[in-house]
């Protein structure tokens, strides 16, 4: 087949095998679409279609056959933080916000403590889990950022599914999500330029991102806010606030502090009465059609047969830490500002929802060579148990007395 017919073929297969998985295993009730476009990743990937069928495989995913991919994937991982950042500072905590100001933060700081020693752990018993890049430290911080990853537009399916968008639990959990999206970035975001080139030049990196955030905020912000209301025709708004996102996304690289910083800075600035109607307009497409070729990328650095005792334990101790650390920090601090049980408890499990914004970090993470392959596959293994479990944990904690 010539190259075109390639990239097709790829195409059916990244976007029809999570449906065909999720509809033919029955799923609907349970998961979410996106847990299965990340399982369909790890499926395209070496762990199962290129070890069953190695010569296709190789065919139609070895590396001479992805570079047509590239560029989607990135297009898809900056669309998606534009997305995320449409989100922050919205309604969804009104009524709740003292409760919030208590929950939200709980909700980061706990599992990335926690996250932190158990990287700091991991990486003491077994020396071959950080990245080549990686101090002990840095890697110990990287595990504690995937700890703290809560996934807003899989937490919005699954509020949606369960009727509970409207809840005060699922308000709650909305409002810490998005301000673990907004933590996460950043620090992920540092992390990353302590590690490449700005590493070498702070002072140009912080003078370069000061006059960045100043021109974003104060000048294109006011300016968006005048014009976009007025702009006629939604096709014009939205290649509009397309420009900003890639433009924003350019700057950002260009900066040192990395295109997905962005993308998220973006959806931050845009004015928030128009945030609604461009989320529903982008969001879609960048979820079902865009993010499945992000995670056939992520799946083909997946190789579980091969990933061996080091990944199981990764899996095992990140799992016991993201639960543990999530449902407490979250429902705890709520409890102590006067929420009910039962909805702190809801709260506190829904937010362990972790997704594709999950895969998206750790997939920054293997990239920049802060976590190895092992690691990574144990981290992703813990991204898919999380969210799997989100759902029937929420189910558990509704069924509590209330005080």
């Amino acid at each position: 087949m010539n190259p075109t017919a390639i990239f097709f073929v790829q195409a059916c297969l990244v976007v029809g095998v999570p449906l065909v998985l999720w509809r033919g295993l029955r799923m609907g009730g349970i998961v979410p679409l996106v847990v299965m476009q990340i399982a369909g990743g790890i499926v395209l990937g070496p762990s199962v279609l290129g070890a069953f069928w190695p010569d296709s495989w190789h065919a139609l995913f070895g590396a001479q056959k992805l570079a047509a991919l590239s560029g989607l994937q990135w297009l898809a991982v900056v669309l998606f933080a534009f997305l995320s950042g449409l989100h922050v500072g919205g309604p969804e905590a009104k009524g709740l916000r003292r409760i919030a100001l208590w929950a939200a933060p709980g909700c980061v700081a706990l599992p990335f403590v926690l996250g932190v020693g158990a990287g700091y752990v991991l990486a003491v018993w077994r020396p071959a889990l950080p990245g080549e890049a990686a101090t002990t430290w840095q890697f110990a911080i990287a595990v504690g950022v995937s700890m703290a990853v809560t996934a807003l537009p899989v937490l919005g399916a699954i509020l949606r599914e369960m009727k509970l968008t409207d809840t005060t639990a699922g308000r709650l959990a909305l409002a810490c999500s998005a301000f673990s999206d907004a933590a996460i970035w950043i620090v992920l975001s540092c992390i990353l330029a302590s590690t490449g080139q700005a590493a070498a030049q702070p002072l140009q990196l912080v003078i370069g991102g000061a006059i960045y955030l100043a021109v974003l905020f104060a000048v294109v912000r006011p300016l968006l806010a005048r014009w976009l209301p007025v702009m006629r025709g939604h096709d014009a708004r939205l290649a509009a606030v397309v420009v900003l996102i890639f433009a924003s996304a350019c700057t950002s690289e260009l900066i040192g502090l990395h295109y997905i910083l962005g993308g998220f800075l973006a959806g931050v600035a845009l004015p928030r009465q128009l945030a609604a109607d461009i989320g529903r307009q982008l969001e879609p497409t960048t979820v079902v059609v865009l993010m499945p070729f992000f995670f056939l990328m992520t799946g083909l650095r997946t190789d579980l047969n091969t990933a061996g005792i080091d990944a199981l334990i990764v899996f095992a101790l990140t799992t016991v830490v993201a639960v543990v650390g999530k449902m407490a920090g979250t429902a705890l601090p709520a409890r102590w500002a006067g929420l009910g049980r039962r909805d702190a408890w809801a709260a506190g499990a829904l937010a362990q929802t972790k997704g594709l914004m999950e895969v998206v970090v750790l997939a920054i993470l293997l990239e920049n060579r802060l976590i190895s392959t092992p690691a990574f596959s144990g981290l992703l293994l813990m991204a898919l148990a999380t969210t799997i479990l989100a759902k029937p944990f929420t189910l558990a904690a509704l069924r509590m007395r209330e005080d």
